[in-house]
């Protein structure tokens, strides 16, 4: 039996083709448009889910270069208030000092625990307690280097001590530096 003798014993199976090929590319068409929608939902939450970690990554970043730069401000300072000359001078310089390292810790002290938070949301690991002990140990040591040498005359091993403890607070720094880095990495 050919197609044509098929036809004309059954007529709606011509009809039934003929709706089949009319209706199918629309059907088709409309099944990867709902399918394309579906993935188009769980791409832009993961982009800005991506987006959102991002932003606090770099946020992160740029505070651990704002630490960087205090150390150096703050080590700058005590190296300035160690190299004068005239007591009151000393004494004056060493009392910005001071201050200056304590602004230094209240900022380490108020965004650390914001940070922890965010990278332990993000499982991510950049060693922020490490890195606050570090901070500690820097602060505390530059403030008894400070008290060790304010009445001396002779600083001049001072500047050594000071530049010691910068670069090792400066590697501590940079560690997490690294690591977060290697986490943005991750991220694309």
């Amino acid at each position: 039996m050919t197609y044509q003798e098929f036809i004309k014993c059954y007529p709606w199976v011509d009809l039934l083709l003929e709706l089949f090929r009319g209706i199918m590319p629309t059907m088709v068409a409309l099944f990867a448009i709902f399918i394309n929608n579906s993935l188009s939902r769980k791409r832009d939450l993961m982009y800005r889910k991506k987006s959102l970690q991002m932003d606090y990554y770099l946020k992160i970043l740029n505070w651990l270069h704002e630490i960087k730069d205090d150390v150096m401000k703050v080590s700058r300072n005590l190296d300035n208030s160690l190299n004068k000359r005239e007591p009151n001078e000393r004494v004056s310089r060493y009392n910005e000092f001071l201050g200056s390292i304590s602004n230094m810790n209240e900022k380490i002290a108020s965004w650390k625990d914001t940070y922890c938070a965010v990278i332990v949301s993000y499982d991510c690991d950049i060693k922020l307690d490490q890195f606050k002990q570090v901070m500690i140990l820097c602060s505390d040591d530059l403030v008894q280097l400070g008290n060790r040498f304010i009445k001396q005359t002779d600083t001049a091993m001072a500047t050594d001590e000071i530049n010691e403890i910068v670069k090792k607070t400066n590697k501590a720094i940079d560690e997490s530096i690294k690591l977060l880095l290697n986490e943005i990495n991750r991220l694309y």
